[in-house]
């Protein structure tokens, strides 16, 4: 019984292989090796050449100028194609081109701004005189000045300052 599938060819080619390397095949049995395998460099079967650079050097540059031809053959027919598919669109109309403005809460276009003006105002208002309200009744010191009042004086107003 055969196995089936592209796994029965590999002892049929092993097989056959090991035949043909036997020399069965060609009715011619397989010659002995011989006792002195030393050979002479210029003899029969060894190459005396050295391989020509020029025919080498035009080779690569052939390569190379094909691949640079393909390459740029590539980047061509991409752009053509763009360029096509962007003649057949439609024109866009002037509702499809308009500006789209989100409905608020619109998101801060620069916060680093935002934070720093907060800050500043912040600190102008620790570090400065003025009105706490619109009435004009409280009003504000610097932190500074507040401590340098209080220091050494009771906070309850019931007790007196000094007995």
């Amino acid at each position: 019984m055969s196995r089936g599938g592209p796994s029965g060819l590999i002892p049929a080619i092993l097989a056959g292989l090991t035949l043909r390397g036997s020399g069965l095949l060609n009715g011619r049995p397989q010659r002995p090796a011989p006792d002195d395998t030393r050979r002479d460099p210029d003899g029969p079967g060894h190459e005396t050449r050295d391989v020509d650079v020029r025919k080498t050097a035009l080779v690569m540059a052939g390569l190379a100028l094909s691949a640079l031809t393909v390459v740029g053959t590539m980047v061509w027919l991409m752009g053509s194609f763009a360029a096509s598919q962007r003649r057949a669109l439609p024109t866009l109309t002037p509702q499809q081109t308009a500006r789209l403005v989100p409905p608020p809460p619109n998101l801060q276009a620069d916060p680093y701004v935002d934070i720093a003006r907060a800050r500043a105002a912040a600190e102008a208002d620790l570090a400065g005189y003025g009105y706490r309200d619109e009435s004009r009744v409280r009003a504000r010191i610097p932190i500074g000045r507040a401590m340098d009042l209080v220091v050494g004086r009771p906070l309850d107003p019931a007790e007196p300052a000094a007995r």
